[in-house]
């Protein structure tokens, strides 16, 4: 009789397990898995946090990857000449007139540093994370940058009701890339986790 119930409860754990980690599919056919986030990791550290319109985002995504322990270089203004020793690139979109202000360069020397970023990532097969926090309107920069970084990302984390949300659904659903929703900044953690564990 144990043994009964004992197969049954394992029965039942594995299931819900199997349930938790797959990915739903919206009225589009896109993917977008709940949290934890992915089923199985993809990437592989160190990895390299950028900046994609030089907001302060990247430094919140450096602080979750010095929490989780792993391996970072945290290079806000990255180019693709900097990048060594490094399987996976992290891009933090989110447009700041005054960041890039503060970095004196204009938003076409941020989209080409983006785009030779991605040039390299796509030459020595790096891995390419993007997360999207967003947190307002949706202004023609950011989404022009997630439009860009989207075409060779391999993964998205965006935050849920942002106004990115719509445009990571459509961007997903055309590349057929894999996208995590969540509630708050703070359940990051999870998903960006599974991409290395």
């Amino acid at each position: 009789m144990k043994r009964k119930f004992l197969r049954v409860v394992l029965f039942a754990a594995l299931f819900a397990s199997i349930i938790i980690n797959m990915p739903l599919k919206d009225k589009n056919n896109t993917k977008i898995f709940t949290l934890p986030g992915l089923p199985r990791p993809i990437a592989k550290t160190p990895i390299a946090i950028i900046s994609a319109g030089q907001s302060t985002d990247s430094y919140i995504i450096h602080d979750i990857s010095n929490q989780l322990m792993l391996r970072s270089f945290f290079m806000p203004q990255a180019r693709d000449t900097d990048l060594k020793e490094v399987n996976t690139i992290v891009f933090v979109i989110g447009y700041s007139s005054l960041g890039m202000k503060l970095q004196n360069i204009s938003y076409e020397e941020e989209i080409e540093r983006i785009d030779k970023l991605l040039e390299k990532a796509k030459n020595e097969d790096l891995k390419v994370l993007t997360i999207v926090m967003g947190g307002g309107q949706l202004d023609n920069r950011t989404e022009q940058m997630i439009r860009l970084i989207g075409s060779g990302t391999d993964y998205f984390i965006g935050l849920r009701k942002s106004g990115e949300e719509s445009i990571l659904i459509e961007l997903t659903k055309d590349e057929d890339i894999p996208l995590t929703l969540v509630d708050k900044v703070n359940d990051i953690i999870e998903p960006f986790a599974s991409v290395f564990r």
